[in-house]
């Protein structure tokens, strides 16, 4: 299966209002139901799961939470992202408010381009400039154009 150089949202959920991480993958999962007709307690259940099993918050007001689940629950990569509202406490290496939280999800028999992407997603928040431009933008349509803008530039440096 062939996938854009960076892993695009498939729903993107500005300013998300939750208290908690276990609120916030809900709804991401919800958002991600709509999008692509997976179900969206399938998704709940293993981005808690990838979420409890190690810490998300990569710092810088970030989590990062990638699941690979059974082709059976879904045959392509899902990607969600969320601004909260106000930050939520994520665990890392300790607990981090986090303000910023991506989701990949990814079949099971597609480890290495799971692992591909997770590299390629955090590589992009540790970029200052996009990630002050994600803490400023204000609408789904322009956080997407960030990071259709990402995908061009990763595209321009394998080339």
């Amino acid at each position: 299966m062939t996938h854009a150089s960076f892993p695009i949202p498939d729903s993107v959920l500005p300013d998300l209002r939750a208290t908690a991480p276990r609120e916030v993958l809900r709804q991401l999962s919800r958002a991600l139901e709509l999008a692509s007709g997976v179900s969206a307690e399938n998704l709940h259940t293993a981005l808690m799961n990838a979420d409890n099993s190690g810490g998300s918050a990569i710092g810088d007001g970030v989590a990062v939470i990638g699941a690979r689940v059974p082709v059976t629950v879904t045959g392509r990569r899902l990607c969600g992202f969320a601004t909260l509202s106000k930050p939520v406490l994520f665990r890392g290496v300790e607990n981090h408010p986090c303000e910023l939280v991506y989701v990949l999800i990814s079949p099971e028999d597609e480890a290495q381009s799971h692992l591909r992407d997770l590299s390629a997603v955090i590589r992009a928040f540790r970029d200052r400039d996009f990630l002050d431009r994600l803490h400023t933008a204000a609408s789904a349509d322009k956080i997407l154009s960030l990071f259709r803008s990402r995908d061009v530039k990763s595209q321009q440096v394998a080339a």
